[in-house]
């Protein structure tokens, strides 16, 4: 006898027992996998920006030690300054002396042949500062570094070079702290020789009536006369309160206060100028005229003016210029006080390059 056979999925179906679940397995979507390709895109996109961040910082970094080299570069040249080739010599030394310590990836380049030192005289236009005052100048330098590019290479740029400038200028000074004393504008400048500071007693300037050679503090300054004139343990307050300028008017302080005078610059307490500066265990001991470091006590700068008119403690001057003095020798008693013009650049001063009269003050400046 035989049976027919049952085919697979014919028939009546069982039914579901119960207490479980029937499942029915989804037909197919026919979607495929994208998770693959993204993961590819964004690893190129992550690379390409990290290699971009590695470029630009290269880039930054090579730019940041152009500029510090040139400026370091530039302050070493005003050093020298007026003088077109030893204010050069000093640039490149400076930048030589830059890479001494430096890895070779980060060399500064500076040559004095390819137009990376500019030199400025009288009457000649600087950039950042404008035509030239007959006693100005100033020298521009110009710094390289290369810079190797790692994901632009991709692309065939190999890299680049970072440039930067710096400029400096030289010039007489427009406004310094003022020492409580004042001579006429028309004093020739005879650097070296002793001069008379002192008015009382000659050189006298007629038309000048009761003054004696003194000045009053300037308006709202919160130093007084005599600190003014020792110069000594001033608060930085007091000396940025006590700036003038040229073109300023101030006023005399009449009279002659021998004990001011010699409180102030001949002897007091080892406080005043010739005191401090002759102190045989100072650093300033072995200092003379031509040759001396610029905080020497025995260093004055004096306004020169011309008299606008007045008497007494109303006679009033314009600072026409400024002349540094070496203080030589201090007679109280006998109303003598004497000095000689000298040569002296002033750190942190005003230099103004539109001056037509100067007496030996110049200050220097950094000019981007």
């Amino acid at each position: 006898m035989f049976t027919k056979s049952r085919e697979i999925g014919t028939g009546t179906p069982h039914p579901p027992r119960r207490g479980r679940p029937s499942y029915r397995v989804p037909a197919a979507s026919g979607r495929r996998g994208v998770v693959g390709p993204w993961a590819v895109t964004g690893l190129v996109v992550l690379l390409g920006v990290s290699g971009l961040v590695i470029d630009v910082g290269r880039l930054c970094i090579a730019a940041q030690r152009a500029q510090d080299v040139a400026d370091s570069a530039a302050l070493a040249a005003a050093c020298e300054l007026p003088y077109e080739q030893p204010a050069g010599d000093a640039a490149l030394s400076t930048v030589s002396a830059n890479n001494s310590t430096i890895s070779a990836a980060l060399q500064a380049t500076c040559a004095e042949d390819s137009g990376d030192l500019v030199y400025y005289g009288p009457g000649e236009s600087m950039e950042g500062v404008g035509v030239l005052g007959p006693w100005a100048c100033g020298m521009k330098v110009t710094t390289h570094v290369p810079v190797e590019y790692s994901l632009a290479r991709i692309v065939g740029v190999q890299g680049t070079v970072a440039t930067r400038s710096a400029s400096v200028l030289r010039a007489p000074v427009g406004g310094l702290p003022i020492a409580t004393m004042w001579l006429s504008h028309e004093t020739p400048f005879n650097y070296g020789d002793v001069q008379q500071l002192l008015m009382a007693d000659g050189p006298h300037y007629a038309g000048v009536p009761g003054s004696f050679g003194f000045l009053q503090a300037p308006a709202g300054c919160t130093a007084t006369a005599f600190e003014l004139l020792r110069g000594y343990n001033l608060t930085e307050e007091q000396i940025q309160s006590s700036f003038v300028s040229v073109g300023d008017t101030i006023y005399a302080s009449t009279g002659v206060d021998v004990g001011s005078i010699s409180n102030a610059l001949d002897a007091h307490q080892g406080m005043a100028r010739l005191e401090r500066g002759l102190d045989p265990s100072g650093k300033w001991a072995n200092d003379v005229f031509d040759n001396y470091h610029n905080d020497n006590p025995r260093i004055m700068l004096i306004p020169l003016v011309s008299y606008l008119g007045g008497e007494g403690s109303n006679a009033a001057f314009r600072i026409e210029k400024f002349g540094a003095f070496w203080l030589e020798e201090v007679k109280p008693s006998q109303k003598w006080i004497k000095g000689m013009f000298i040569r002296y650049d002033m750190p942190g001063g005003e230099p103004d390059p539109s001056l037509i009269k100067h007496q030996g003050i110049f200050a220097t400046q950094l000019v981007r």
